[in-house]
């Protein structure tokens, strides 16, 4: 049962990874094309005032096979990990069905493991970011999601307790209000990044200011929804495809609600 769960969970990853190429390449690469565009007038006022100037972020993997090829195999893992985390929540959770227990996974997953992290670390497209803080935030944004997940699982597994006495409603509210003061704490307690490229540039501050290369806040924008929405096309995708397949699998009448 768990394989034939993970399989149907591989298979909707895939889609989901496919949607959320084609959604980067519409909406996506259009910052990330004018990210890079700024980024080279940056490096090519280095290269007049005489400054060294290295590549923040290597191309060799932004082309669009690169891009389809990290969207299918992030799809691919999470559909994975989606279906065996499904296997354990599925009849655990207070839900009945596949598609409500799929949909509420579904949400849960979009917020934990990108949504509260999104918004203490959000993404950044070419030319912002310095080379050397590459591992430091990437730690920290590890660091926060862990945090967020960890938060979810211990919600999930108070509010089990709760329903007795307090009523699903009212052990639902306790333990969403929890989780919403853990990552305050969280978000206080882990340091902020800001590394968006302002006119005050070392080594070239008079050239980049008189060309006015300060980075366009419309792009940073634009290519932040534009993440925000591959997520939440792909995190959809897995919801909506899965529950499905997986109520086909586990509703007959000679299936036991329960998966083991």
């Amino acid at each position: 049962m768990v394989r034939n769960l993970l399989i149907r969970g591989l298979l909707v990853g895939l889609l989901a990874g496919l949607a959320g190429f084609g959604f980067a390449r519409w909406k996506g690469e259009p910052s990330v094309n004018k990210a890079i565009a700024f980024e080279s007038a940056v490096e090519a006022q280095h290269a007049a005032a005489g400054t060294p100037s290295g590549e923040e972020v290597s191309r060799s993997v932004q082309d669009s096979a690169g891009l389809g090829t990290g969207a299918i195999l992030y799809g691919v893992a999470m559909g994975g990990i989606f279906a065996l985390v499904f296997t354990v929540a599925y009849g655990r959770i207070g839900l009945r069905t596949a598609r409500a227990t799929a949909a509420l996974l579904g949400l849960l997953g979009f917020v934990g493991l990108y949504l509260v992290p999104l918004l203490k670390y959000p993404a950044n497209p070419p030319a912002v970011g310095q080379e050397h803080t590459i591992g430091r935030r990437t730690v920290l944004y590890l660091t926060m999601m862990l945090l967020s997940v960890a938060a979810l699982v211990a919600a999930v597994v108070v509010r089990r307790r709760l329903v007795g006495r307090y009523g699903e409603w009212n052990a639902t509210l306790l333990v969403g209000g929890g989780y919403l003061v853990a990552m305050a704490v969280c978000y206080l307690a882990l340091p902020g990044v800001n590394e968006v490229p302002q006119a005050a540039i070392p080594g070239v501050v008079d050239a980049v200011t008189d060309a006015g290369l300060t980075f366009p806040p419309v792009v940073l924008w634009n290519f932040r929804v534009a993440s925000l929405g591959v997520q939440v096309v792909m995190w959809s995708v897995i919801a909506v495809a899965f529950g499905p397949l997986a109520a086909r699998l586990l509703e007959r009448p000679n299936v036991s609600s329960s998966v083991s």
